[in-house]
């Protein structure tokens, strides 16, 4: 009787970690707009999408994430909501006394920090995943795959 308890027992761990090894299936998605037209946004999460769906199809993240062409066979729902930017400028200017005259200065300056926003939906739960940085739109799906990729692994 031990015998076959010890025999179910190792069976049933070994499942749980043929489960565990399994990457995590994910489907990609962004809404688009109802009328069907296509504007500059759509265009732009379409894009980034691609980027996105490109860098998850990494070899990184093949033990780890495996994309999905339906909602029904995925264990995460990810919409990316919206991809945009912001630019924050800095001016200033300075005056200095040179020999008897003046001379003056002026210096301006911006930062551009890009963002793509996810909803992660996970059964019942739904999470919200922001990934910002000043880089390319290319790198930003990068940083955007490895930020998924981290969030799914934690919730494994």
């Amino acid at each position: 009787m031990k015998v076959v308890l010890l025999a179910l027992a190792l069976m049933a761990t070994f499942e749980c970690s043929i489960a565990a090894a399994e990457p995590t299936r994910i489907f990609l998605f962004t809404n688009e707009v109802q009328s069907g037209s296509v504007d500059e946004q759509l265009k732009a999460r379409e894009d980034a999408l691609r980027e996105l769906s490109n860098a998850l199809s990494g070899a990184q993240y093949k033990e780890t994430v495996r994309l999905v062409q339906s909602r029904d066979r995925a264990d995460l729902i990810v919409e990316l909501v919206s991809r945009g930017e912001t630019t924050t400028s800095a001016s200033g200017s300075s005056t200095r006394a040179v020999g008897g005259g003046t001379a003056s200065t002026s210096q301006s300056s911006s930062v551009t920090t890009r963002h793509l926003k996810f909803r992660i939906s996970n059964g019942a739960s739904t999470h919200e995943l922001v990934t910002e940085g000043q880089l390319s739109w290319r790198k930003m799906a990068e940083k955007a795959a490895a930020d998924i990729a981290a969030w799914a692994a934690g919730r494994r």
